[in-house]
């Protein structure tokens, strides 16, 4: 994308008034160069850079200037202390559309790959392995639904669905991927419980190591029946997979939950109980 011939890449949007949600989008993907799904680096000295030229309307600014200022602005807006602008933290910096910021400051927050499998599974409804620009209208409606915005106009939820497009959609092809999706819901990959039990079942004992399977047993029965299926199947495939390929697709996921199926359901119920869970991690006997 291409973003004009300013220097200061804010003194393209006006200084006053709010910033529409597709604004917002631009910005955030201007600043947040290297894709971490954060201002950090040398993005957050450039953004600093440009905000103070456009507050003060000087370009002139020495390093100092922007030391300063940023020193200023972390303190007050990094609620995570973590150094790093988050979208949350920026649209309290950016006068900005509230409807859209409330997508960014959802109550329940998501956090595991089952999480994300029902939603996925809730939104693909016509099963082409991508969330569709209609479908992701459909989901930002429920999302302000559950912040009690009703009457938000069809015109505006298109603008919000272009915004997260502009965000979250890196191969510009119109649609969101499952990994594309992980990333706006803000569920990342060092999350991965497989990948974190691959790391220290090593130096565990063997009564460690068994408490640790049992941890992450319930982690994928979240509607406790004693066994893993449907959503909680698929995510346990897509954290086995995303153990070697950080990029995986609803397509690899349904493949490889076959020969899961195949190797490791003795009874052929379609599910993974916990002993059948002990056969398919032992395939990963390097654990």
């Amino acid at each position: 994308m291409s973003h004009g011939k300013y220097g200061n890449f804010l003194a393209q949007y006006p200084s006053s008034g709010k910033l529409t949600a597709y604004s917002f989008a631009e910005i955030w993907e201007h600043y947040d160069s290297n894709n971490s799904g954060f201002i950090d680096e040398d993005g957050l000295d450039l953004f600093f850079k440009d905000l103070l030229c456009t507050m003060t309307d000087d370009r002139h600014v020495t390093d100092e200037m922007v030391s300063d200022m940023k020193s200023c602005f972390m303190e007050a807006y990094d609620d995570a202390g973590d150094g790093k602008i988050a979208m949350s933290e920026l649209a309290n910096i950016l006068r900005t559309d509230e409807n859209f910021l409330l997508l960014f400051h959802r109550e329940e927050q998501l956090v595991s790959s089952v999480d994300l499998m029902r939603v996925w599974q809730k939104y693909d409804t016509d099963g082409t392995k991508y969330i569709s620009k209609s479908q992701l209208e459909n989901f930002i409606a429920d999302l302000l639904q559950l912040h009690g915005k009703t009457d938000i106009p069809k015109a505006k939820l298109r603008e919000y669905t272009q915004g997260m497009l502009t965000i979250f959609d890196k191969n510009d092809d119109g649609q969101l991927s499952l990994t594309e999706m992980a990333r706006l819901l803000s569920i990342k990959p060092q999350d991965n419980i497989i990948l974190q039990a691959e790391q220290s079942f090593k130096n565990l004992s063997m009564r460690e190591k068994k408490a640790e399977f049992n941890r992450i047993f319930d982690y994928y029965d979240k509607s406790q029946t004693n066994a893993i299926e449907g959503e909680e199947l698929d995510a346990f495939v897509k954290d086995l997979l995303e153990k070697d390929n950080a990029d995986t697709s609803p397509q690899q996921i349904d493949l490889f939950r076959k020969c899961i199926l195949q190797n490791c359901d003795k009874n052929r119920d379609g599910k993974i109980q916990k002993t059948e869970l002990e056969l398919c991690l032992g395939i990963y006997t390097d654990m």
